[in-house]
């Protein structure tokens, strides 16, 4: 389980969002992220990457880095996510 601080997650947009995305949204999106670098394997570089995508149809994908002792075999968080949208067909 990974902890983060309340101060880190409170925090909200401090411009407009472009994007058409609602700061709910926003907020989901980032807690997501933040719980899905849990799920990383890191045994050398020890650095959690989380990271969460919308569909859309407003589905919350996530995935977490994966590494290799062959480096660039290796998977960052946003791949994985996108990787487990195609799979899942979003």
């Amino acid at each position: 389980m990974i902890s983060f601080s309340q101060s880190a997650l409170s925090s909200t947009p401090s411009r407009d969002n472009e994007y058409g995305i609602d700061d709910e949204t926003l907020l989901e999106l980032k807690y997501k992220a933040i719980s899905a670098k849990g799920a990383a394997y890191c045994p050398y570089s020890h650095f959690r990457v989380g990271a969460a995508i919308l569909t859309g149809d407003g589905a919350i994908l996530t995935g977490a880095n994966v590494e290799n002792a062959s480096y660039p075999v290796g998977i960052c968080a946003e791949r994985c996510a996108v990787a487990k949208a195609v799979v899942s067909t979003h």
